[in-house]
């Protein structure tokens, strides 16, 4: 689990806050909030504290922002007045940069975007009257929204018939930092279990399994496997080394060991890998805990029958998206950790279309992850958020990629896979 369900939660203001006494509040045995008054001034006592002590409030304070929303019927209402535009330029070292595209997005999630032209200048029609953080994004470079000198997020005032003109958007070329030379001892990896494991799909299958784990970033990874073939009867010992698949899986890997079994007995050098909770909603870190056991097994730490070369790189729903993040990263350009081609199944590829369509009711949450999406903020003043979590604007750069995807699907609806084929 990536987050903690925010349900049946106790919440206490913290010492030092402007509350005189302890209040007490809980939902109801159907999941509501009750509609007490001074509940609800607690609530705006607590978004008050962390708006005035953060630039960025913490995912609970998202969703008490959401949980707020919600309330006052704004994330559904539908504006039908009339419209601004905004305008600007996008920049790079200065220079204009042409074909980034600039976004902004509503309180629901929906987007109005346009892309640069030569000379750096977009302009997005339509926009309903409000206030907004504009974000920009271009192949090769790291997304960035409008900021001020001190790295504070910069408000645009869009209002009826009129156009804004914004300050420019700075984006910069993608970094990769470099990892040690030495990476094993640096992250000191450790072995830690040792098992064979079966699965009766494909019948017979068998596969040897190693659990490892690394400390990176201040983060222990305790979710890395690797799955081998075993020797049996109709399998003889493999000694060349083995073709690697590299897998994001988007809950704890254990509970995908079925899948992994049958991908070993097939021949192959499976690694897995899934998201740590210590990361949270910090995509970028787990990315980068992706990054580092890639390049663990490229560099034979992990076993010396694993092939050195290019990859193949698979992940479903959440995990597409860090697996996205991943490609990002520069990782497929390093001639170490070159992957040949990405696998997408059931995946995320545009967060704010998701923001959406749950704010609209149009998708089935699971209860454990209901605040998942308020928890990342407010789309149209945390753009950056959403823009991470969406391939779909950065499309262009991925390795040969295949989508697999249900219609079937009502959590992540099969028009996210439509769009990244777009």
């Amino acid at each position: 689990m990536i987050t903690p369900p925010l349900s049946n939660i106790t919440m206490h203001p913290s010492p030092g806050t402007v509350f005189a006494d302890t209040t007490e509040v809980r939902r109801n045995e159907h999941g509501h909030w009750p509609k007490c008054k001074h509940h609800w001034l607690f609530l705006l006592g607590l978004a008050l504290v962390f708006t005035l002590t953060a630039c960025k409030p913490a995912p609970a304070a998202n969703v008490l922002g959401y949980l707020l929303t919600e309330r006052s019927g704004r994330l559904t209402a539908t504006y039908e007045g009339p419209r601004g535009a905004l305008t600007g330029t996008v920049r790079v070292a200065g220079e204009p940069l042409a074909g980034a595209t600039v976004l902004v997005a509503e309180r629901s999630g929906l987007v109005h975007s346009a892309k640069t032209d030569n000379t750096g200048i977009y302009q997005i029609a339509e926009i309903p009257p409000g206030r907004y953080v504009p974000a920009a994004v271009a192949p090769g470079h790291a997304e960035a929204q409008l900021e001020s000198a001190l790295g504070n997020p910069v408000l645009v005032q869009i209002r009826a018939n009129e156009v804004t003109e914004a300050p420019p958007i700075a984006l910069q070329p993608l970094q990769t930092p470099t990892l040690p030379d030495d990476l094993a001892n640096a992250v000191s990896l450790q072995l830690t279990a040792t098992a064979v494991v079966t699965t009766p799909f494909p019948a017979g299958s068998t596969a040897t399994v190693q659990a490892f784990q690394f400390t990176y970033a201040g983060g222990v990874v305790d979710t890395l496997r690797l799955y081998l073939p075993t020797t049996t009867a109709t399998n003889p010992t493999v000694t060349t080394p083995l073709p690697l698949l590299f897998m994001i899986y988007p809950t704890a890997t254990d509970a995908w060991q079925s899948i992994s079994v049958a991908y070993a007995a097939q021949g192959y050098a499976l690694l897995a890998i899934s998201p740590i909770a210590q990361r949270a909603l910090d995509i970028d870190a787990h990315a980068a805990d992706a990054r580092v056991a890639l390049a663990l097994a490229q560099q034979g730490a992990l076993s010396d029958r694993v092939e050195a070369g290019p990859v193949v790189a698979l992940g479903g729903s959440f995990s597409s998206a860090i697996l996205h993040r991943f490609l990002r990263s520069n990782a497929q350009r390093d001639p170490a950790q070159r992957v040949a081609g990405w696998v997408t199944v059931g995946g995320i590829t545009d967060a704010f279309a998701g923001t959406h369509a749950f704010y609209a009711g149009t998708i089935t949450i699971p209860p454990e992850y209901e605040y998942l999406i308020p928890a990342l903020g407010a789309p149209n003043l945390y753009p950056l958020a959403f823009l991470r979590y969406s391939p779909v604007y950065t499309a262009s750069e991925l390795p040969p990629t295949l989508i697999i995807h249900t219609d079937a699907d009502t959590i992540i609806p099969i028009a996210q896979a439509y769009a990244l084929e777009d």
